[in-house]
């Protein structure tokens, strides 16, 4: 009962900061902010094409849906590094992307967990007049600190709450915001295979603004829906079929001033072509506007892991099927657990990132 209890009172939190927030659709023509918040969650997730919704037992769950957790029986810390500078050669010096992530359990009350995201932006030279540089400048490092709540309600449903504070550097300036996400996860024990459902709403907070409210993003809020099903599981052998859907629905109305103008310019189309063409409100969720994200992921025992993934994300063109894939490997040994994986194509060459992770239980 003391497990529910914390979980209804974190709920009616999380209920209560999304009435008193405002709106954070009318900025914009689908803007977002800290993008530091869409850079990912973990190796495993990377080489899985990012379906992890309804992955438990993880401690980078809380980055994708913080309900993973619930089942956490012991404790873990991970960490994970990518080099984003790699993308742009030379010009990418100092571009990285690394979290921190822990998660224990408090006995009965559940699993407490926090991660630390940091984003390093790298340098410019600075010049004035004279094509020259005076000096080299260091852009700043973004970060957002998450601390989670989850635990498993009964023997099927497990639910979980993240709180986020985020701090962005932009030249001299520095923004900040505040947001809470929500997930569930459900085990349907009476299929014909073991499935689970999840499904997670994140990002909903405050808006994102440097100077003033007038100049200010809204969050990348994003509903993810996902299923992991497993497919064969004998002694030795586990094979797992994970697929999500991820809706980006930070943009919630549209200014109507906009659309007349719009409308004006373009008179072969209704307001509800372009409501539907920016993917605003409800029609966040048309098929096309949404990414797609399937893994299948096979474990030898407790010692190896093989991961192979395919994702497709509205707004980026990849020529290849092969440019949609992602695949990576884990080697456990004992408490320890070494993730490496390979993300899809990106950059100005279509160069692949590698991404490292350690994990370890204790």
């Amino acid at each position: 009962m003391q497990r529910v209890n914390l979980l209804l009172i974190a709920t009616v939190v999380l209920a209560a900061t999304t009435i008193l927030t405002p709106p954070s659709g009318l900025a914009g023509q689908g803007t977002e902010g800290a993008q530091i918040l869409d850079l990912g969650g973990g190796t495993r997730a990377t080489a899985l094409g990012g379906a992890f919704t309804a992955v438990d037992g993880d401690v980078t769950s809380a980055l994708w849906n913080p309900s993973g957790l619930g089942i956490i029986q012991e404790s873990q810390v991970a960490i994970s590094y990518k080099n984003q500078g790699d993308i742009f050669g030379e010009a990418g010096e100092g571009l990285y992307y690394a979290f921190f992530a822990g998660a224990m359990p408090i006995g009965d009350a559940g699993i407490l967990g926090a991660t630390l995201q940091l984003e390093g932006q790298g340098t410019i030279l600075v010049t004035t007049d004279s094509p020259n540089p005076i000096r080299e400048e260091n852009l700043g490092t973004n970060w957002v600190l998450t601390f989670s709540y989850a635990d498993q309600l009964t023997e099927r449903l497990s639910a979980g709450l993240n709180g986020k504070i985020i701090r962005l550097k932009l030249g001299q300036e520095s923004g900040g915001a505040y947001a809470v996400d929500f997930g569930a996860q459900y085990d349907l024990l009476n299929a014909f295979v073991p499935i689970k459902i999840g499904a997670a709403l994140q990002n909903w907070g405050t808006r994102l603004h440097f100077i003033d409210e007038n100049q200010s993003d809204p969050l990348p809020r994003k509903f993810r829906l996902g299923t992991a099903v497993v497919l064969y599981e004998e002694t030795n052998h586990r094979v797992s079929l994970i697929g999500d859907f991820t809706a980006s629905i930070h943009k919630l109305v549209e200014d109507e001033e906009e659309i007349e103008r719009h409308l004006k310019e373009h008179p072969d189309q209704t307001r509800s072509d372009v409501l539907s063409d920016r993917g605003v409100g409800i029609r966040a969720f048309e098929w096309r506007h949404m990414r797609k994200s399937i893994g299948v992921e096979y474990w030898l025992g407790k010692l190896l892991a093989l991961r192979v993934g395919y994702n497709t994300e509205p707004g980026i063109e990849l020529l290849n099927f092969s440019d949609h894939l992602t695949y990576g490997l884990g080697v456990r040994l004992l408490d320890y657990q070494f993730d490496y994986a390979v993300e899809v194509p990106r950059g100005p060459e279509g160069r692949r990132l590698n991404v490292f992770a350690l994990l370890l239980r204790f």
